[in-house]
């Protein structure tokens, strides 16, 4: 089983259209008098038309200006409101949060580990070897970047725009990690702080899905293939376990092979609740 994040859609703000018929024909020996009649519905109908077209553009303005000031979605990087946050975090959330501003709204550099640049590692930590499980992923963080530079880094799509933000400490250090899922992608962005240095490991939304407050994610190959991971900051770089793997009618918890029912119950325990996501906000203005 797969869980998934989902968001709320704002109210498109369609209003109701109310149509009226005419009743009735045209009597044939009084043509005259409904002739009238007629003309007289069609001015009480059009008048009704304008008081509802008054009413609606009088009480349409609230809603527009509410959405115009609390937009909540994809939001640029510029434009985000980062304060607005506070609200809707807890306590702890939010303090972890502030702690990286420096990268967020002062531009300090951090060093940077690409999903793509890994070494598959043994249940030792060595290197695999041929035919050994890799137990193991570590991430090295070799680049520095600082956040403007990331978030321009998307070739024709521009600057990139961040959807959700969560803090979590991933690993059980007492150190609670960044997690911003941005756009193009879905991708993810994982920031971690130690002492006064900040270090990032980007991956792609199917490596990193439904995380929960145990730690525990999901990477999706396909309907078949699904790991159960965790990840920890080790030695200025991110170590990446798998717990569990569903590989195609293959089981495997820990590296080793086991049965289906036993893979599965362990599989079940992993389960606890999402970690909490919340939608970015943009600036009331868009600044």
């Amino acid at each position: 089983m797969i869980g998934a994040f989902t968001g709320c859609a704002p109210d498109n703000g369609e209003r109701e259209v109310h149509q009226t018929q005419e009743q009735g024909g045209k009597d044939t020996e009084t043509g005259e008098g409904s002739e009238i009649q007629k003309e007289f519905s069609d001015l009480v109908s059009e008048l009704e038309v304008i008081t509802e077209m008054e009413s609606g553009a009088t009480t349409k303005t609230e809603p527009e200006t509410e959405l115009a000031a609390d937009y909540y979605g994809s939001v640029k990087v510029s434009e985000l409101d980062y304060d607005s946050f506070q609200s809707r975090m807890t306590d702890e959330e939010w303090e972890g949060f502030q702690q990286y501003f420096p990268v967020l709204r002062e531009n300090a550099p951090f060093y940077y580990a690409d999903g793509g640049d890994f070494t598959y590692l043994n249940i030792d930590g060595k290197p695999v070897g041929e035919g050994e499980y890799a137990l193991y992923t570590r991430y090295a963080s070799e680049e520095v970047i600082d956040f403007e530079h990331y978030i321009k880094d998307w070739g024709d799509f521009g600057e990139c725009l961040i959807e959700e933000v969560r803090v979590f400490d991933l690993d059980g250090d007492g150190v609670q990690e960044l997690i911003l899922q941005s756009l193009p992608g879905p991708m993810f962005l994982i920031l971690h702080r130690e002492n006064e240095d900040f270090y990032g490991w980007q991956v792609v939304y199917r490596g990193f899905e439904a995380l929960q407050t145990n730690g525990i994610y999901i990477g999706s190959g396909g309907a078949g293939a699904n790991c159960w991971l965790c990840i920890r900051f080790d030695h200025e770089g991110w170590l990446e376990e798998i717990l569990a793997e569903e590989d195609w009618g293959e089981y495997y918890l820990h590296g080793e092979a086991v049965d289906e029912d036993t893979f599965w119950k362990q599989v079940d325990e992993y389960w606890t609740e999402n970690v909490t996501g919340y939608e970015s906000k943009q600036f009331a203005d868009g600044k």
